[in-house]
């Protein structure tokens, strides 16, 4: 079996025992839970970084904002699985497949932002905002990742329409501290 390893933005292949991964197929209730995880877990790290980083104006102004667009990110996914648990009345049948379940599990667990518990001691390593941005921009890389394996593998277009829109938002997310890493 092999294993991506996508952590510090580097793909390498790895071989992997089959008993390492947690083999669970996922419903589209538990991936969109983890998309509800992620944009928080985004939200703590971009309000955590406009407060490391307040001495300056512009970059304190950026994190505020980009925290916002978590938010709003976490409202749609939020909303989305009300509307599937209101779709599904308890029917749990449209699961991801097993490969699909996998690859999101790993990707949730060993990627996009650090864990609410672990991002006081992330961002406390991080010394200037060149480099708290470069995190931000491999989280994003990362979420876009997320978001477009959810739209390939998703059973219900509410969850691949909401997934293409915040993808696109995630993408407009990394051009924005591409370009903000241009200005500096």
């Amino acid at each position: 079996m092999i294993k991506l390893f996508v952590g510090n933005n580097n793909f390498r292949r790895g071989v992997v025992m089959s008993s390492e991964i947690e083999k669970k197929y996922l419903t589209d209730l538990e991936v969109v839970s983890l998309a509800i995880d992620i944009e928080d877990r985004g939200y703590e790290f971009y309000t955590m970084a406009s407060e490391k980083f307040s001495n300056d104006k512009k970059i304190k102004e950026f994190f505020d904002e980009m925290a916002r667009e978590e938010l709003i990110h976490k409202s749609k996914f939020e909303e989305l699985y009300r509307k599937l648990l209101d779709e599904k009345k308890g029917d749990d049948s449209a699961y991801f497949d097993i490969e699909a379940s996998i690859y999101l599990t790993m990707l949730y667990k060993t990627s996009v932002f650090p864990s609410k518990d672990s991002v006081n001691e992330v961002l406390k390593k991080i010394n200037t905002y060149e480099d708290a941005i470069e995190l931000a921009i491999r989280a994003e890389k990362d979420s876009i990742i997320f978001y477009d394996e959810i739209v390939k593998d998703a059973k219900f277009d509410s969850t691949k329409k909401v997934a293409i829109t915040l993808l696109n938002e995630e993408i407009k997310h990394f051009i924005d501290l591409s370009n903000m890493v241009k200005s500096i």
